[in-house]
């Protein structure tokens, strides 16, 4: 596409913002963000310049600025959000005017996929919540346009085994052969981008559209459907990016998190969507792409250097934005109350290792704000993603600057600078709980979430609890987010874990204390230089150090599963009336849970299990084996880890070693002869009882029936074991 057909399209293009909307609307949100951030920064020059400025002063100032800056553009578009969804008239930018109500009922043209790439995850869990997308598709009557791909990454044997076995009954159930596809890459590339970049590779030119989802993501049918027609209608979007809402929450954290996101997240999503226009952020899943130009222009590049700046990039989805901005193409936030959800980490310590992550693919793009071609919002969102975390530095070095500028001579002066003071702690606080406020009432007035007025009033308590936590956790993630970046710079990489996303059992008390036990030593240490600095700046840095003080009893506590459920606060929407399809999706997986398990000691190996043990497993991991020799492993290396295998366990080799014998097809069938030819004596107790258990299924005509396993092979369906003694 040409520079100047791209131009005409983004700005002539129905649905789309002209260039007029977009400067107008920029002029008057930045103009706000200055002015206020000009304010702030006045205010405390005139706090400090009592008796000209210091070195260490001057410090504080200029800390200060991109602070306020930051607190200011999240005030500005929470207040515009709220007024655009209380305008009379709708938005004339919104994307949904762009449909009429005769194009709901026109059948789609366009070929989708459906990604889902998956590392490690919860068998259960990925294929149930893929069943459920799949119905509710069904459901639209558009079904026939849509393939879905789950595209492994899993480097777990037992995971990968399972996941082969559960997409095979998952196609059997649906009668879905031809429409959902498995893959599982023999060599992780580049992660997630690199799964995406392969499957793009290799079918991406059958499919106009790709929506692309995470492991946990949930999505209705109509909202896809919906999805694709707004991306017919407007060819000059390239990327359309939905508002996941948090479902799913067990624990405090999670249940508080899934809350604000649920009565905040709609205001900024319009104040996003107001300032942002055409240029908007791609966060990774739950989105729709335009799939030939995102093939042609969003390849990633690797960063000079080498990790954790350079390398790979681990936050790729603000690079594809840019990219696909950069061809020409408009990425669009599309409102979404309903329809479009996720889950989230479970606990405080879930919610770092994710953080630590994202934290250093933000820090990567530092090297991007400079290069060539970007389009002036692309690099803003860059520069926020990175002031997203070394905020967190900023504000430490300012309230350390804070103390050392408190035990100074003429800390104390009045008039004036008492004023100035004041009206900066006002203008702060206002910055940070007015636009709370503004939502609440919002909320207490319109019902926007509740119409019963008893909810109404459980929102106003619950958002009081939400303001509790997040005031006590904020000088914790303070803590942590500075020394990620600090990590970060000292070049400190990341690895690539699998993430948790439901607390499994209780919560470890020794990873809580040693996690938060320093950031207790250090509240400690400050609280003792406060108080001999003077009363007064203890009294002031007080909300800091006691949040610092209870780290380990907060960590602990908002980790737990006591989330005030039962005192009906901290209700969201998808609680009181259910989405169908995250209903359908919670009634399968209570279904599997209360299935008898398996022993504990074939419940850990049990992908190794099946594929060694059961005809009708082995086969179809040998069929969906790449038949190709492995030439950096020797025969002779392979029949030695399987006489290990046989005669000692699972436990006596490392994945790496399971991982190599899993991978040969000869090894793989040559195994399921000898265990099930192998005299008893010459079996590791653990061979012994899973043909024991094999044997006993085969002997019960309700094998169907019992055994199941809570992991969810054949997506809560039949399991292969027990399908062979069944049939």
């Amino acid at each position: 596409m040409s520079t100047g057909a791209t131009t005409t399209l983004l700005t002539s293009t129905p649905g789309l913002p002209p260039m007029r909307y977009s400067r107008a609307r920029r002029a008057t949100f930045f103009s706000f963000v200055g002015l206020g951030t000009f304010l702030g920064a006045w205010l405390l020059y005139i706090y400090l310049a009592r008796d000209g400025l210091r070195k260490s002063e001057i410090a504080m100032l200029a800390v200060f600025v991109p602070l306020y800056y930051q607190l200011n553009t999240g005030f500005w578009t929470a207040l515009i959000g709220t007024w655009l969804m209380n305008r009379p008239k709708s938005d004339p930018l919104d994307l949904w005017r762009s449909l009429k109500p005769e194009d709901y009922r026109t059948p789609l043209h366009a070929n989708t996929a459906v990604i889902m790439p998956i590392y490690n995850e919860d068998v259960t869990r990925v294929f149930e919540g893929l069943r459920s997308i799949y119905l509710s598709l069904q459901e639209t009557g558009q079904l026939q346009h849509f393939d879905f791909f789950i595209l492994s990454d899993s480097d777990d044997t037992n995971k990968w085994i399972e996941e082969e076995v559960a997409w095979l009954e998952l196609c059997r159930q649906l009668q879905a052969f031809g429409h959902i596809f498995y893959r599982k890459r023999r060599k992780p590339i580049n992660r997630k981008s690199g799964n995406v970049s392969d499957f793009c590779r290799r079918w991406g030119k059958r499919y106009r559209y790709t929506v692309v989802l995470d492991a946990d993501s949930l999505m209705s049918g109509a909202l896809i459907d919906a999805m694709v027609r707004i991306m017919e209608k407007n060819p000059a979007i390239g990327i359309l990016q939905t508002f996941p809402k948090q479902i799913g929450a067990e624990t405090l954290l999670g249940r508080v998190m899934q809350f604000a996101q649920a009565l905040y997240g709609p205001a900024f999503m319009a104040g996003l969507d107001y300032w942002q226009g055409g240029e908007a952020n791609y966060w990774g899943h739950n989105a729709i792409i335009r799939t030939a130009p995102f093939i042609e222009n969003c390849a990633l590049p690797a960063l000079p250097g080498k990790e954790p700046f350079g390398g790979h990039i681990l936050s790729h989805d603000f690079v594809e934005a840019a990219l696909m901005r950069k061809a020409g193409y408009a990425v669009r936030l599309l409102r979404t109350p309903r329809g479009s959800y996720e889950e989230g980490p479970p606990t405080l310590v879930d919610m770092l290792k994710r953080d630590r992550r994202w934290c250093q693919g933000n820090m990567q793009h530092f090297w991007l704000l400079f290069a060539k071609g970007w389009h002036p919002m692309s690099r803003l969102n860059f520069f926020h993603g990175i002031l997203s975390y070394t905020s967190s530095v900023l504000w430490f070095a300012f309230l350390l600057l804070a103390t050392f500028l408190a035990k100074l001579p003429g800390a104390g002066a009045t008039g004036q600078v008492v004023t100035a003071k004041q009206l900066l702690l006002g203008l702060t606080i206002t910055l940070i709980f007015l636009p709370k406020i503004v939502i609440l009432l919002d909320e207490l007035f319109t019902g926007r979430l509740f119409k019963p007025l008893k909810l109404r009033l459980l929102t106003f308590v619950s958002s009081l609890g939400d303001t509790v936590v997040f005031t006590l956790m904020a000088p914790v993630l303070m803590v942590f987010h500075a020394r990620f970046v600090v990590y970060t710079v000292l070049g400190k990489g990341v690895k690539w874990v699998a993430q948790r996303r439901k607390l499994d059992g209780s919560i470890d008390w020794w990873e809580a204390i040693v996690t938060y036990g320093p950031i207790t030593a250090l509240g400690i240490v400050w609280a003792v230089i406060a108080f001999f600095v003077s009363t007064s700046f203890l009294i002031w840095i007080s909300p800091i150090l006691v949040s610092l003080l209870l780290a380990i009893p907060l960590g602990i506590g908002v980790s737990g599963r006591s989330s005030g459920r039962g005192f009906g606060i901290f209700l969201t929407p998808e609680e009181i009336e259910k989405p169908a399809v995250l209903q359908h999706l919670e009634e399968r997986l209570d279904e599997i849970k209360d299935r008898i398990q398996l022993q504990p000691e074939l419940e850990r190996n049990y992908g190794l299990m099946q594929v060694f043990i059961d005809p009708y497993v082995n086969g179809l991991h040998v069929s969906l084996l790449r038949r190709r020799k492995i030439i950096d492993l020797s025969r002779d290396y392979l029949r030695q880890l399987a006489e290990r295998l046989i005669r000692h366990g699972p436990q006596s080799l490392d994945a790496r070693e399971l991982r190599s014998m899993i991978h040969d097809t000869d090894t793989v069938t040559d195994l399921h002869y000898r265990l099930w030819s192998a005299a008893e004596h010459d079996l590791a107790p653990f061979w012994s009882l899973a043909i024991k258990q094999y044997n006993l299924a085969r002997s019960n005509p309700f094998a169907h029936l019992l055994a199941q396993k809570e992991s969810g092979e054949g997506s809560g369906g039949m399991t292969a074991m027990a399908r062979t003694a069944a049939e």
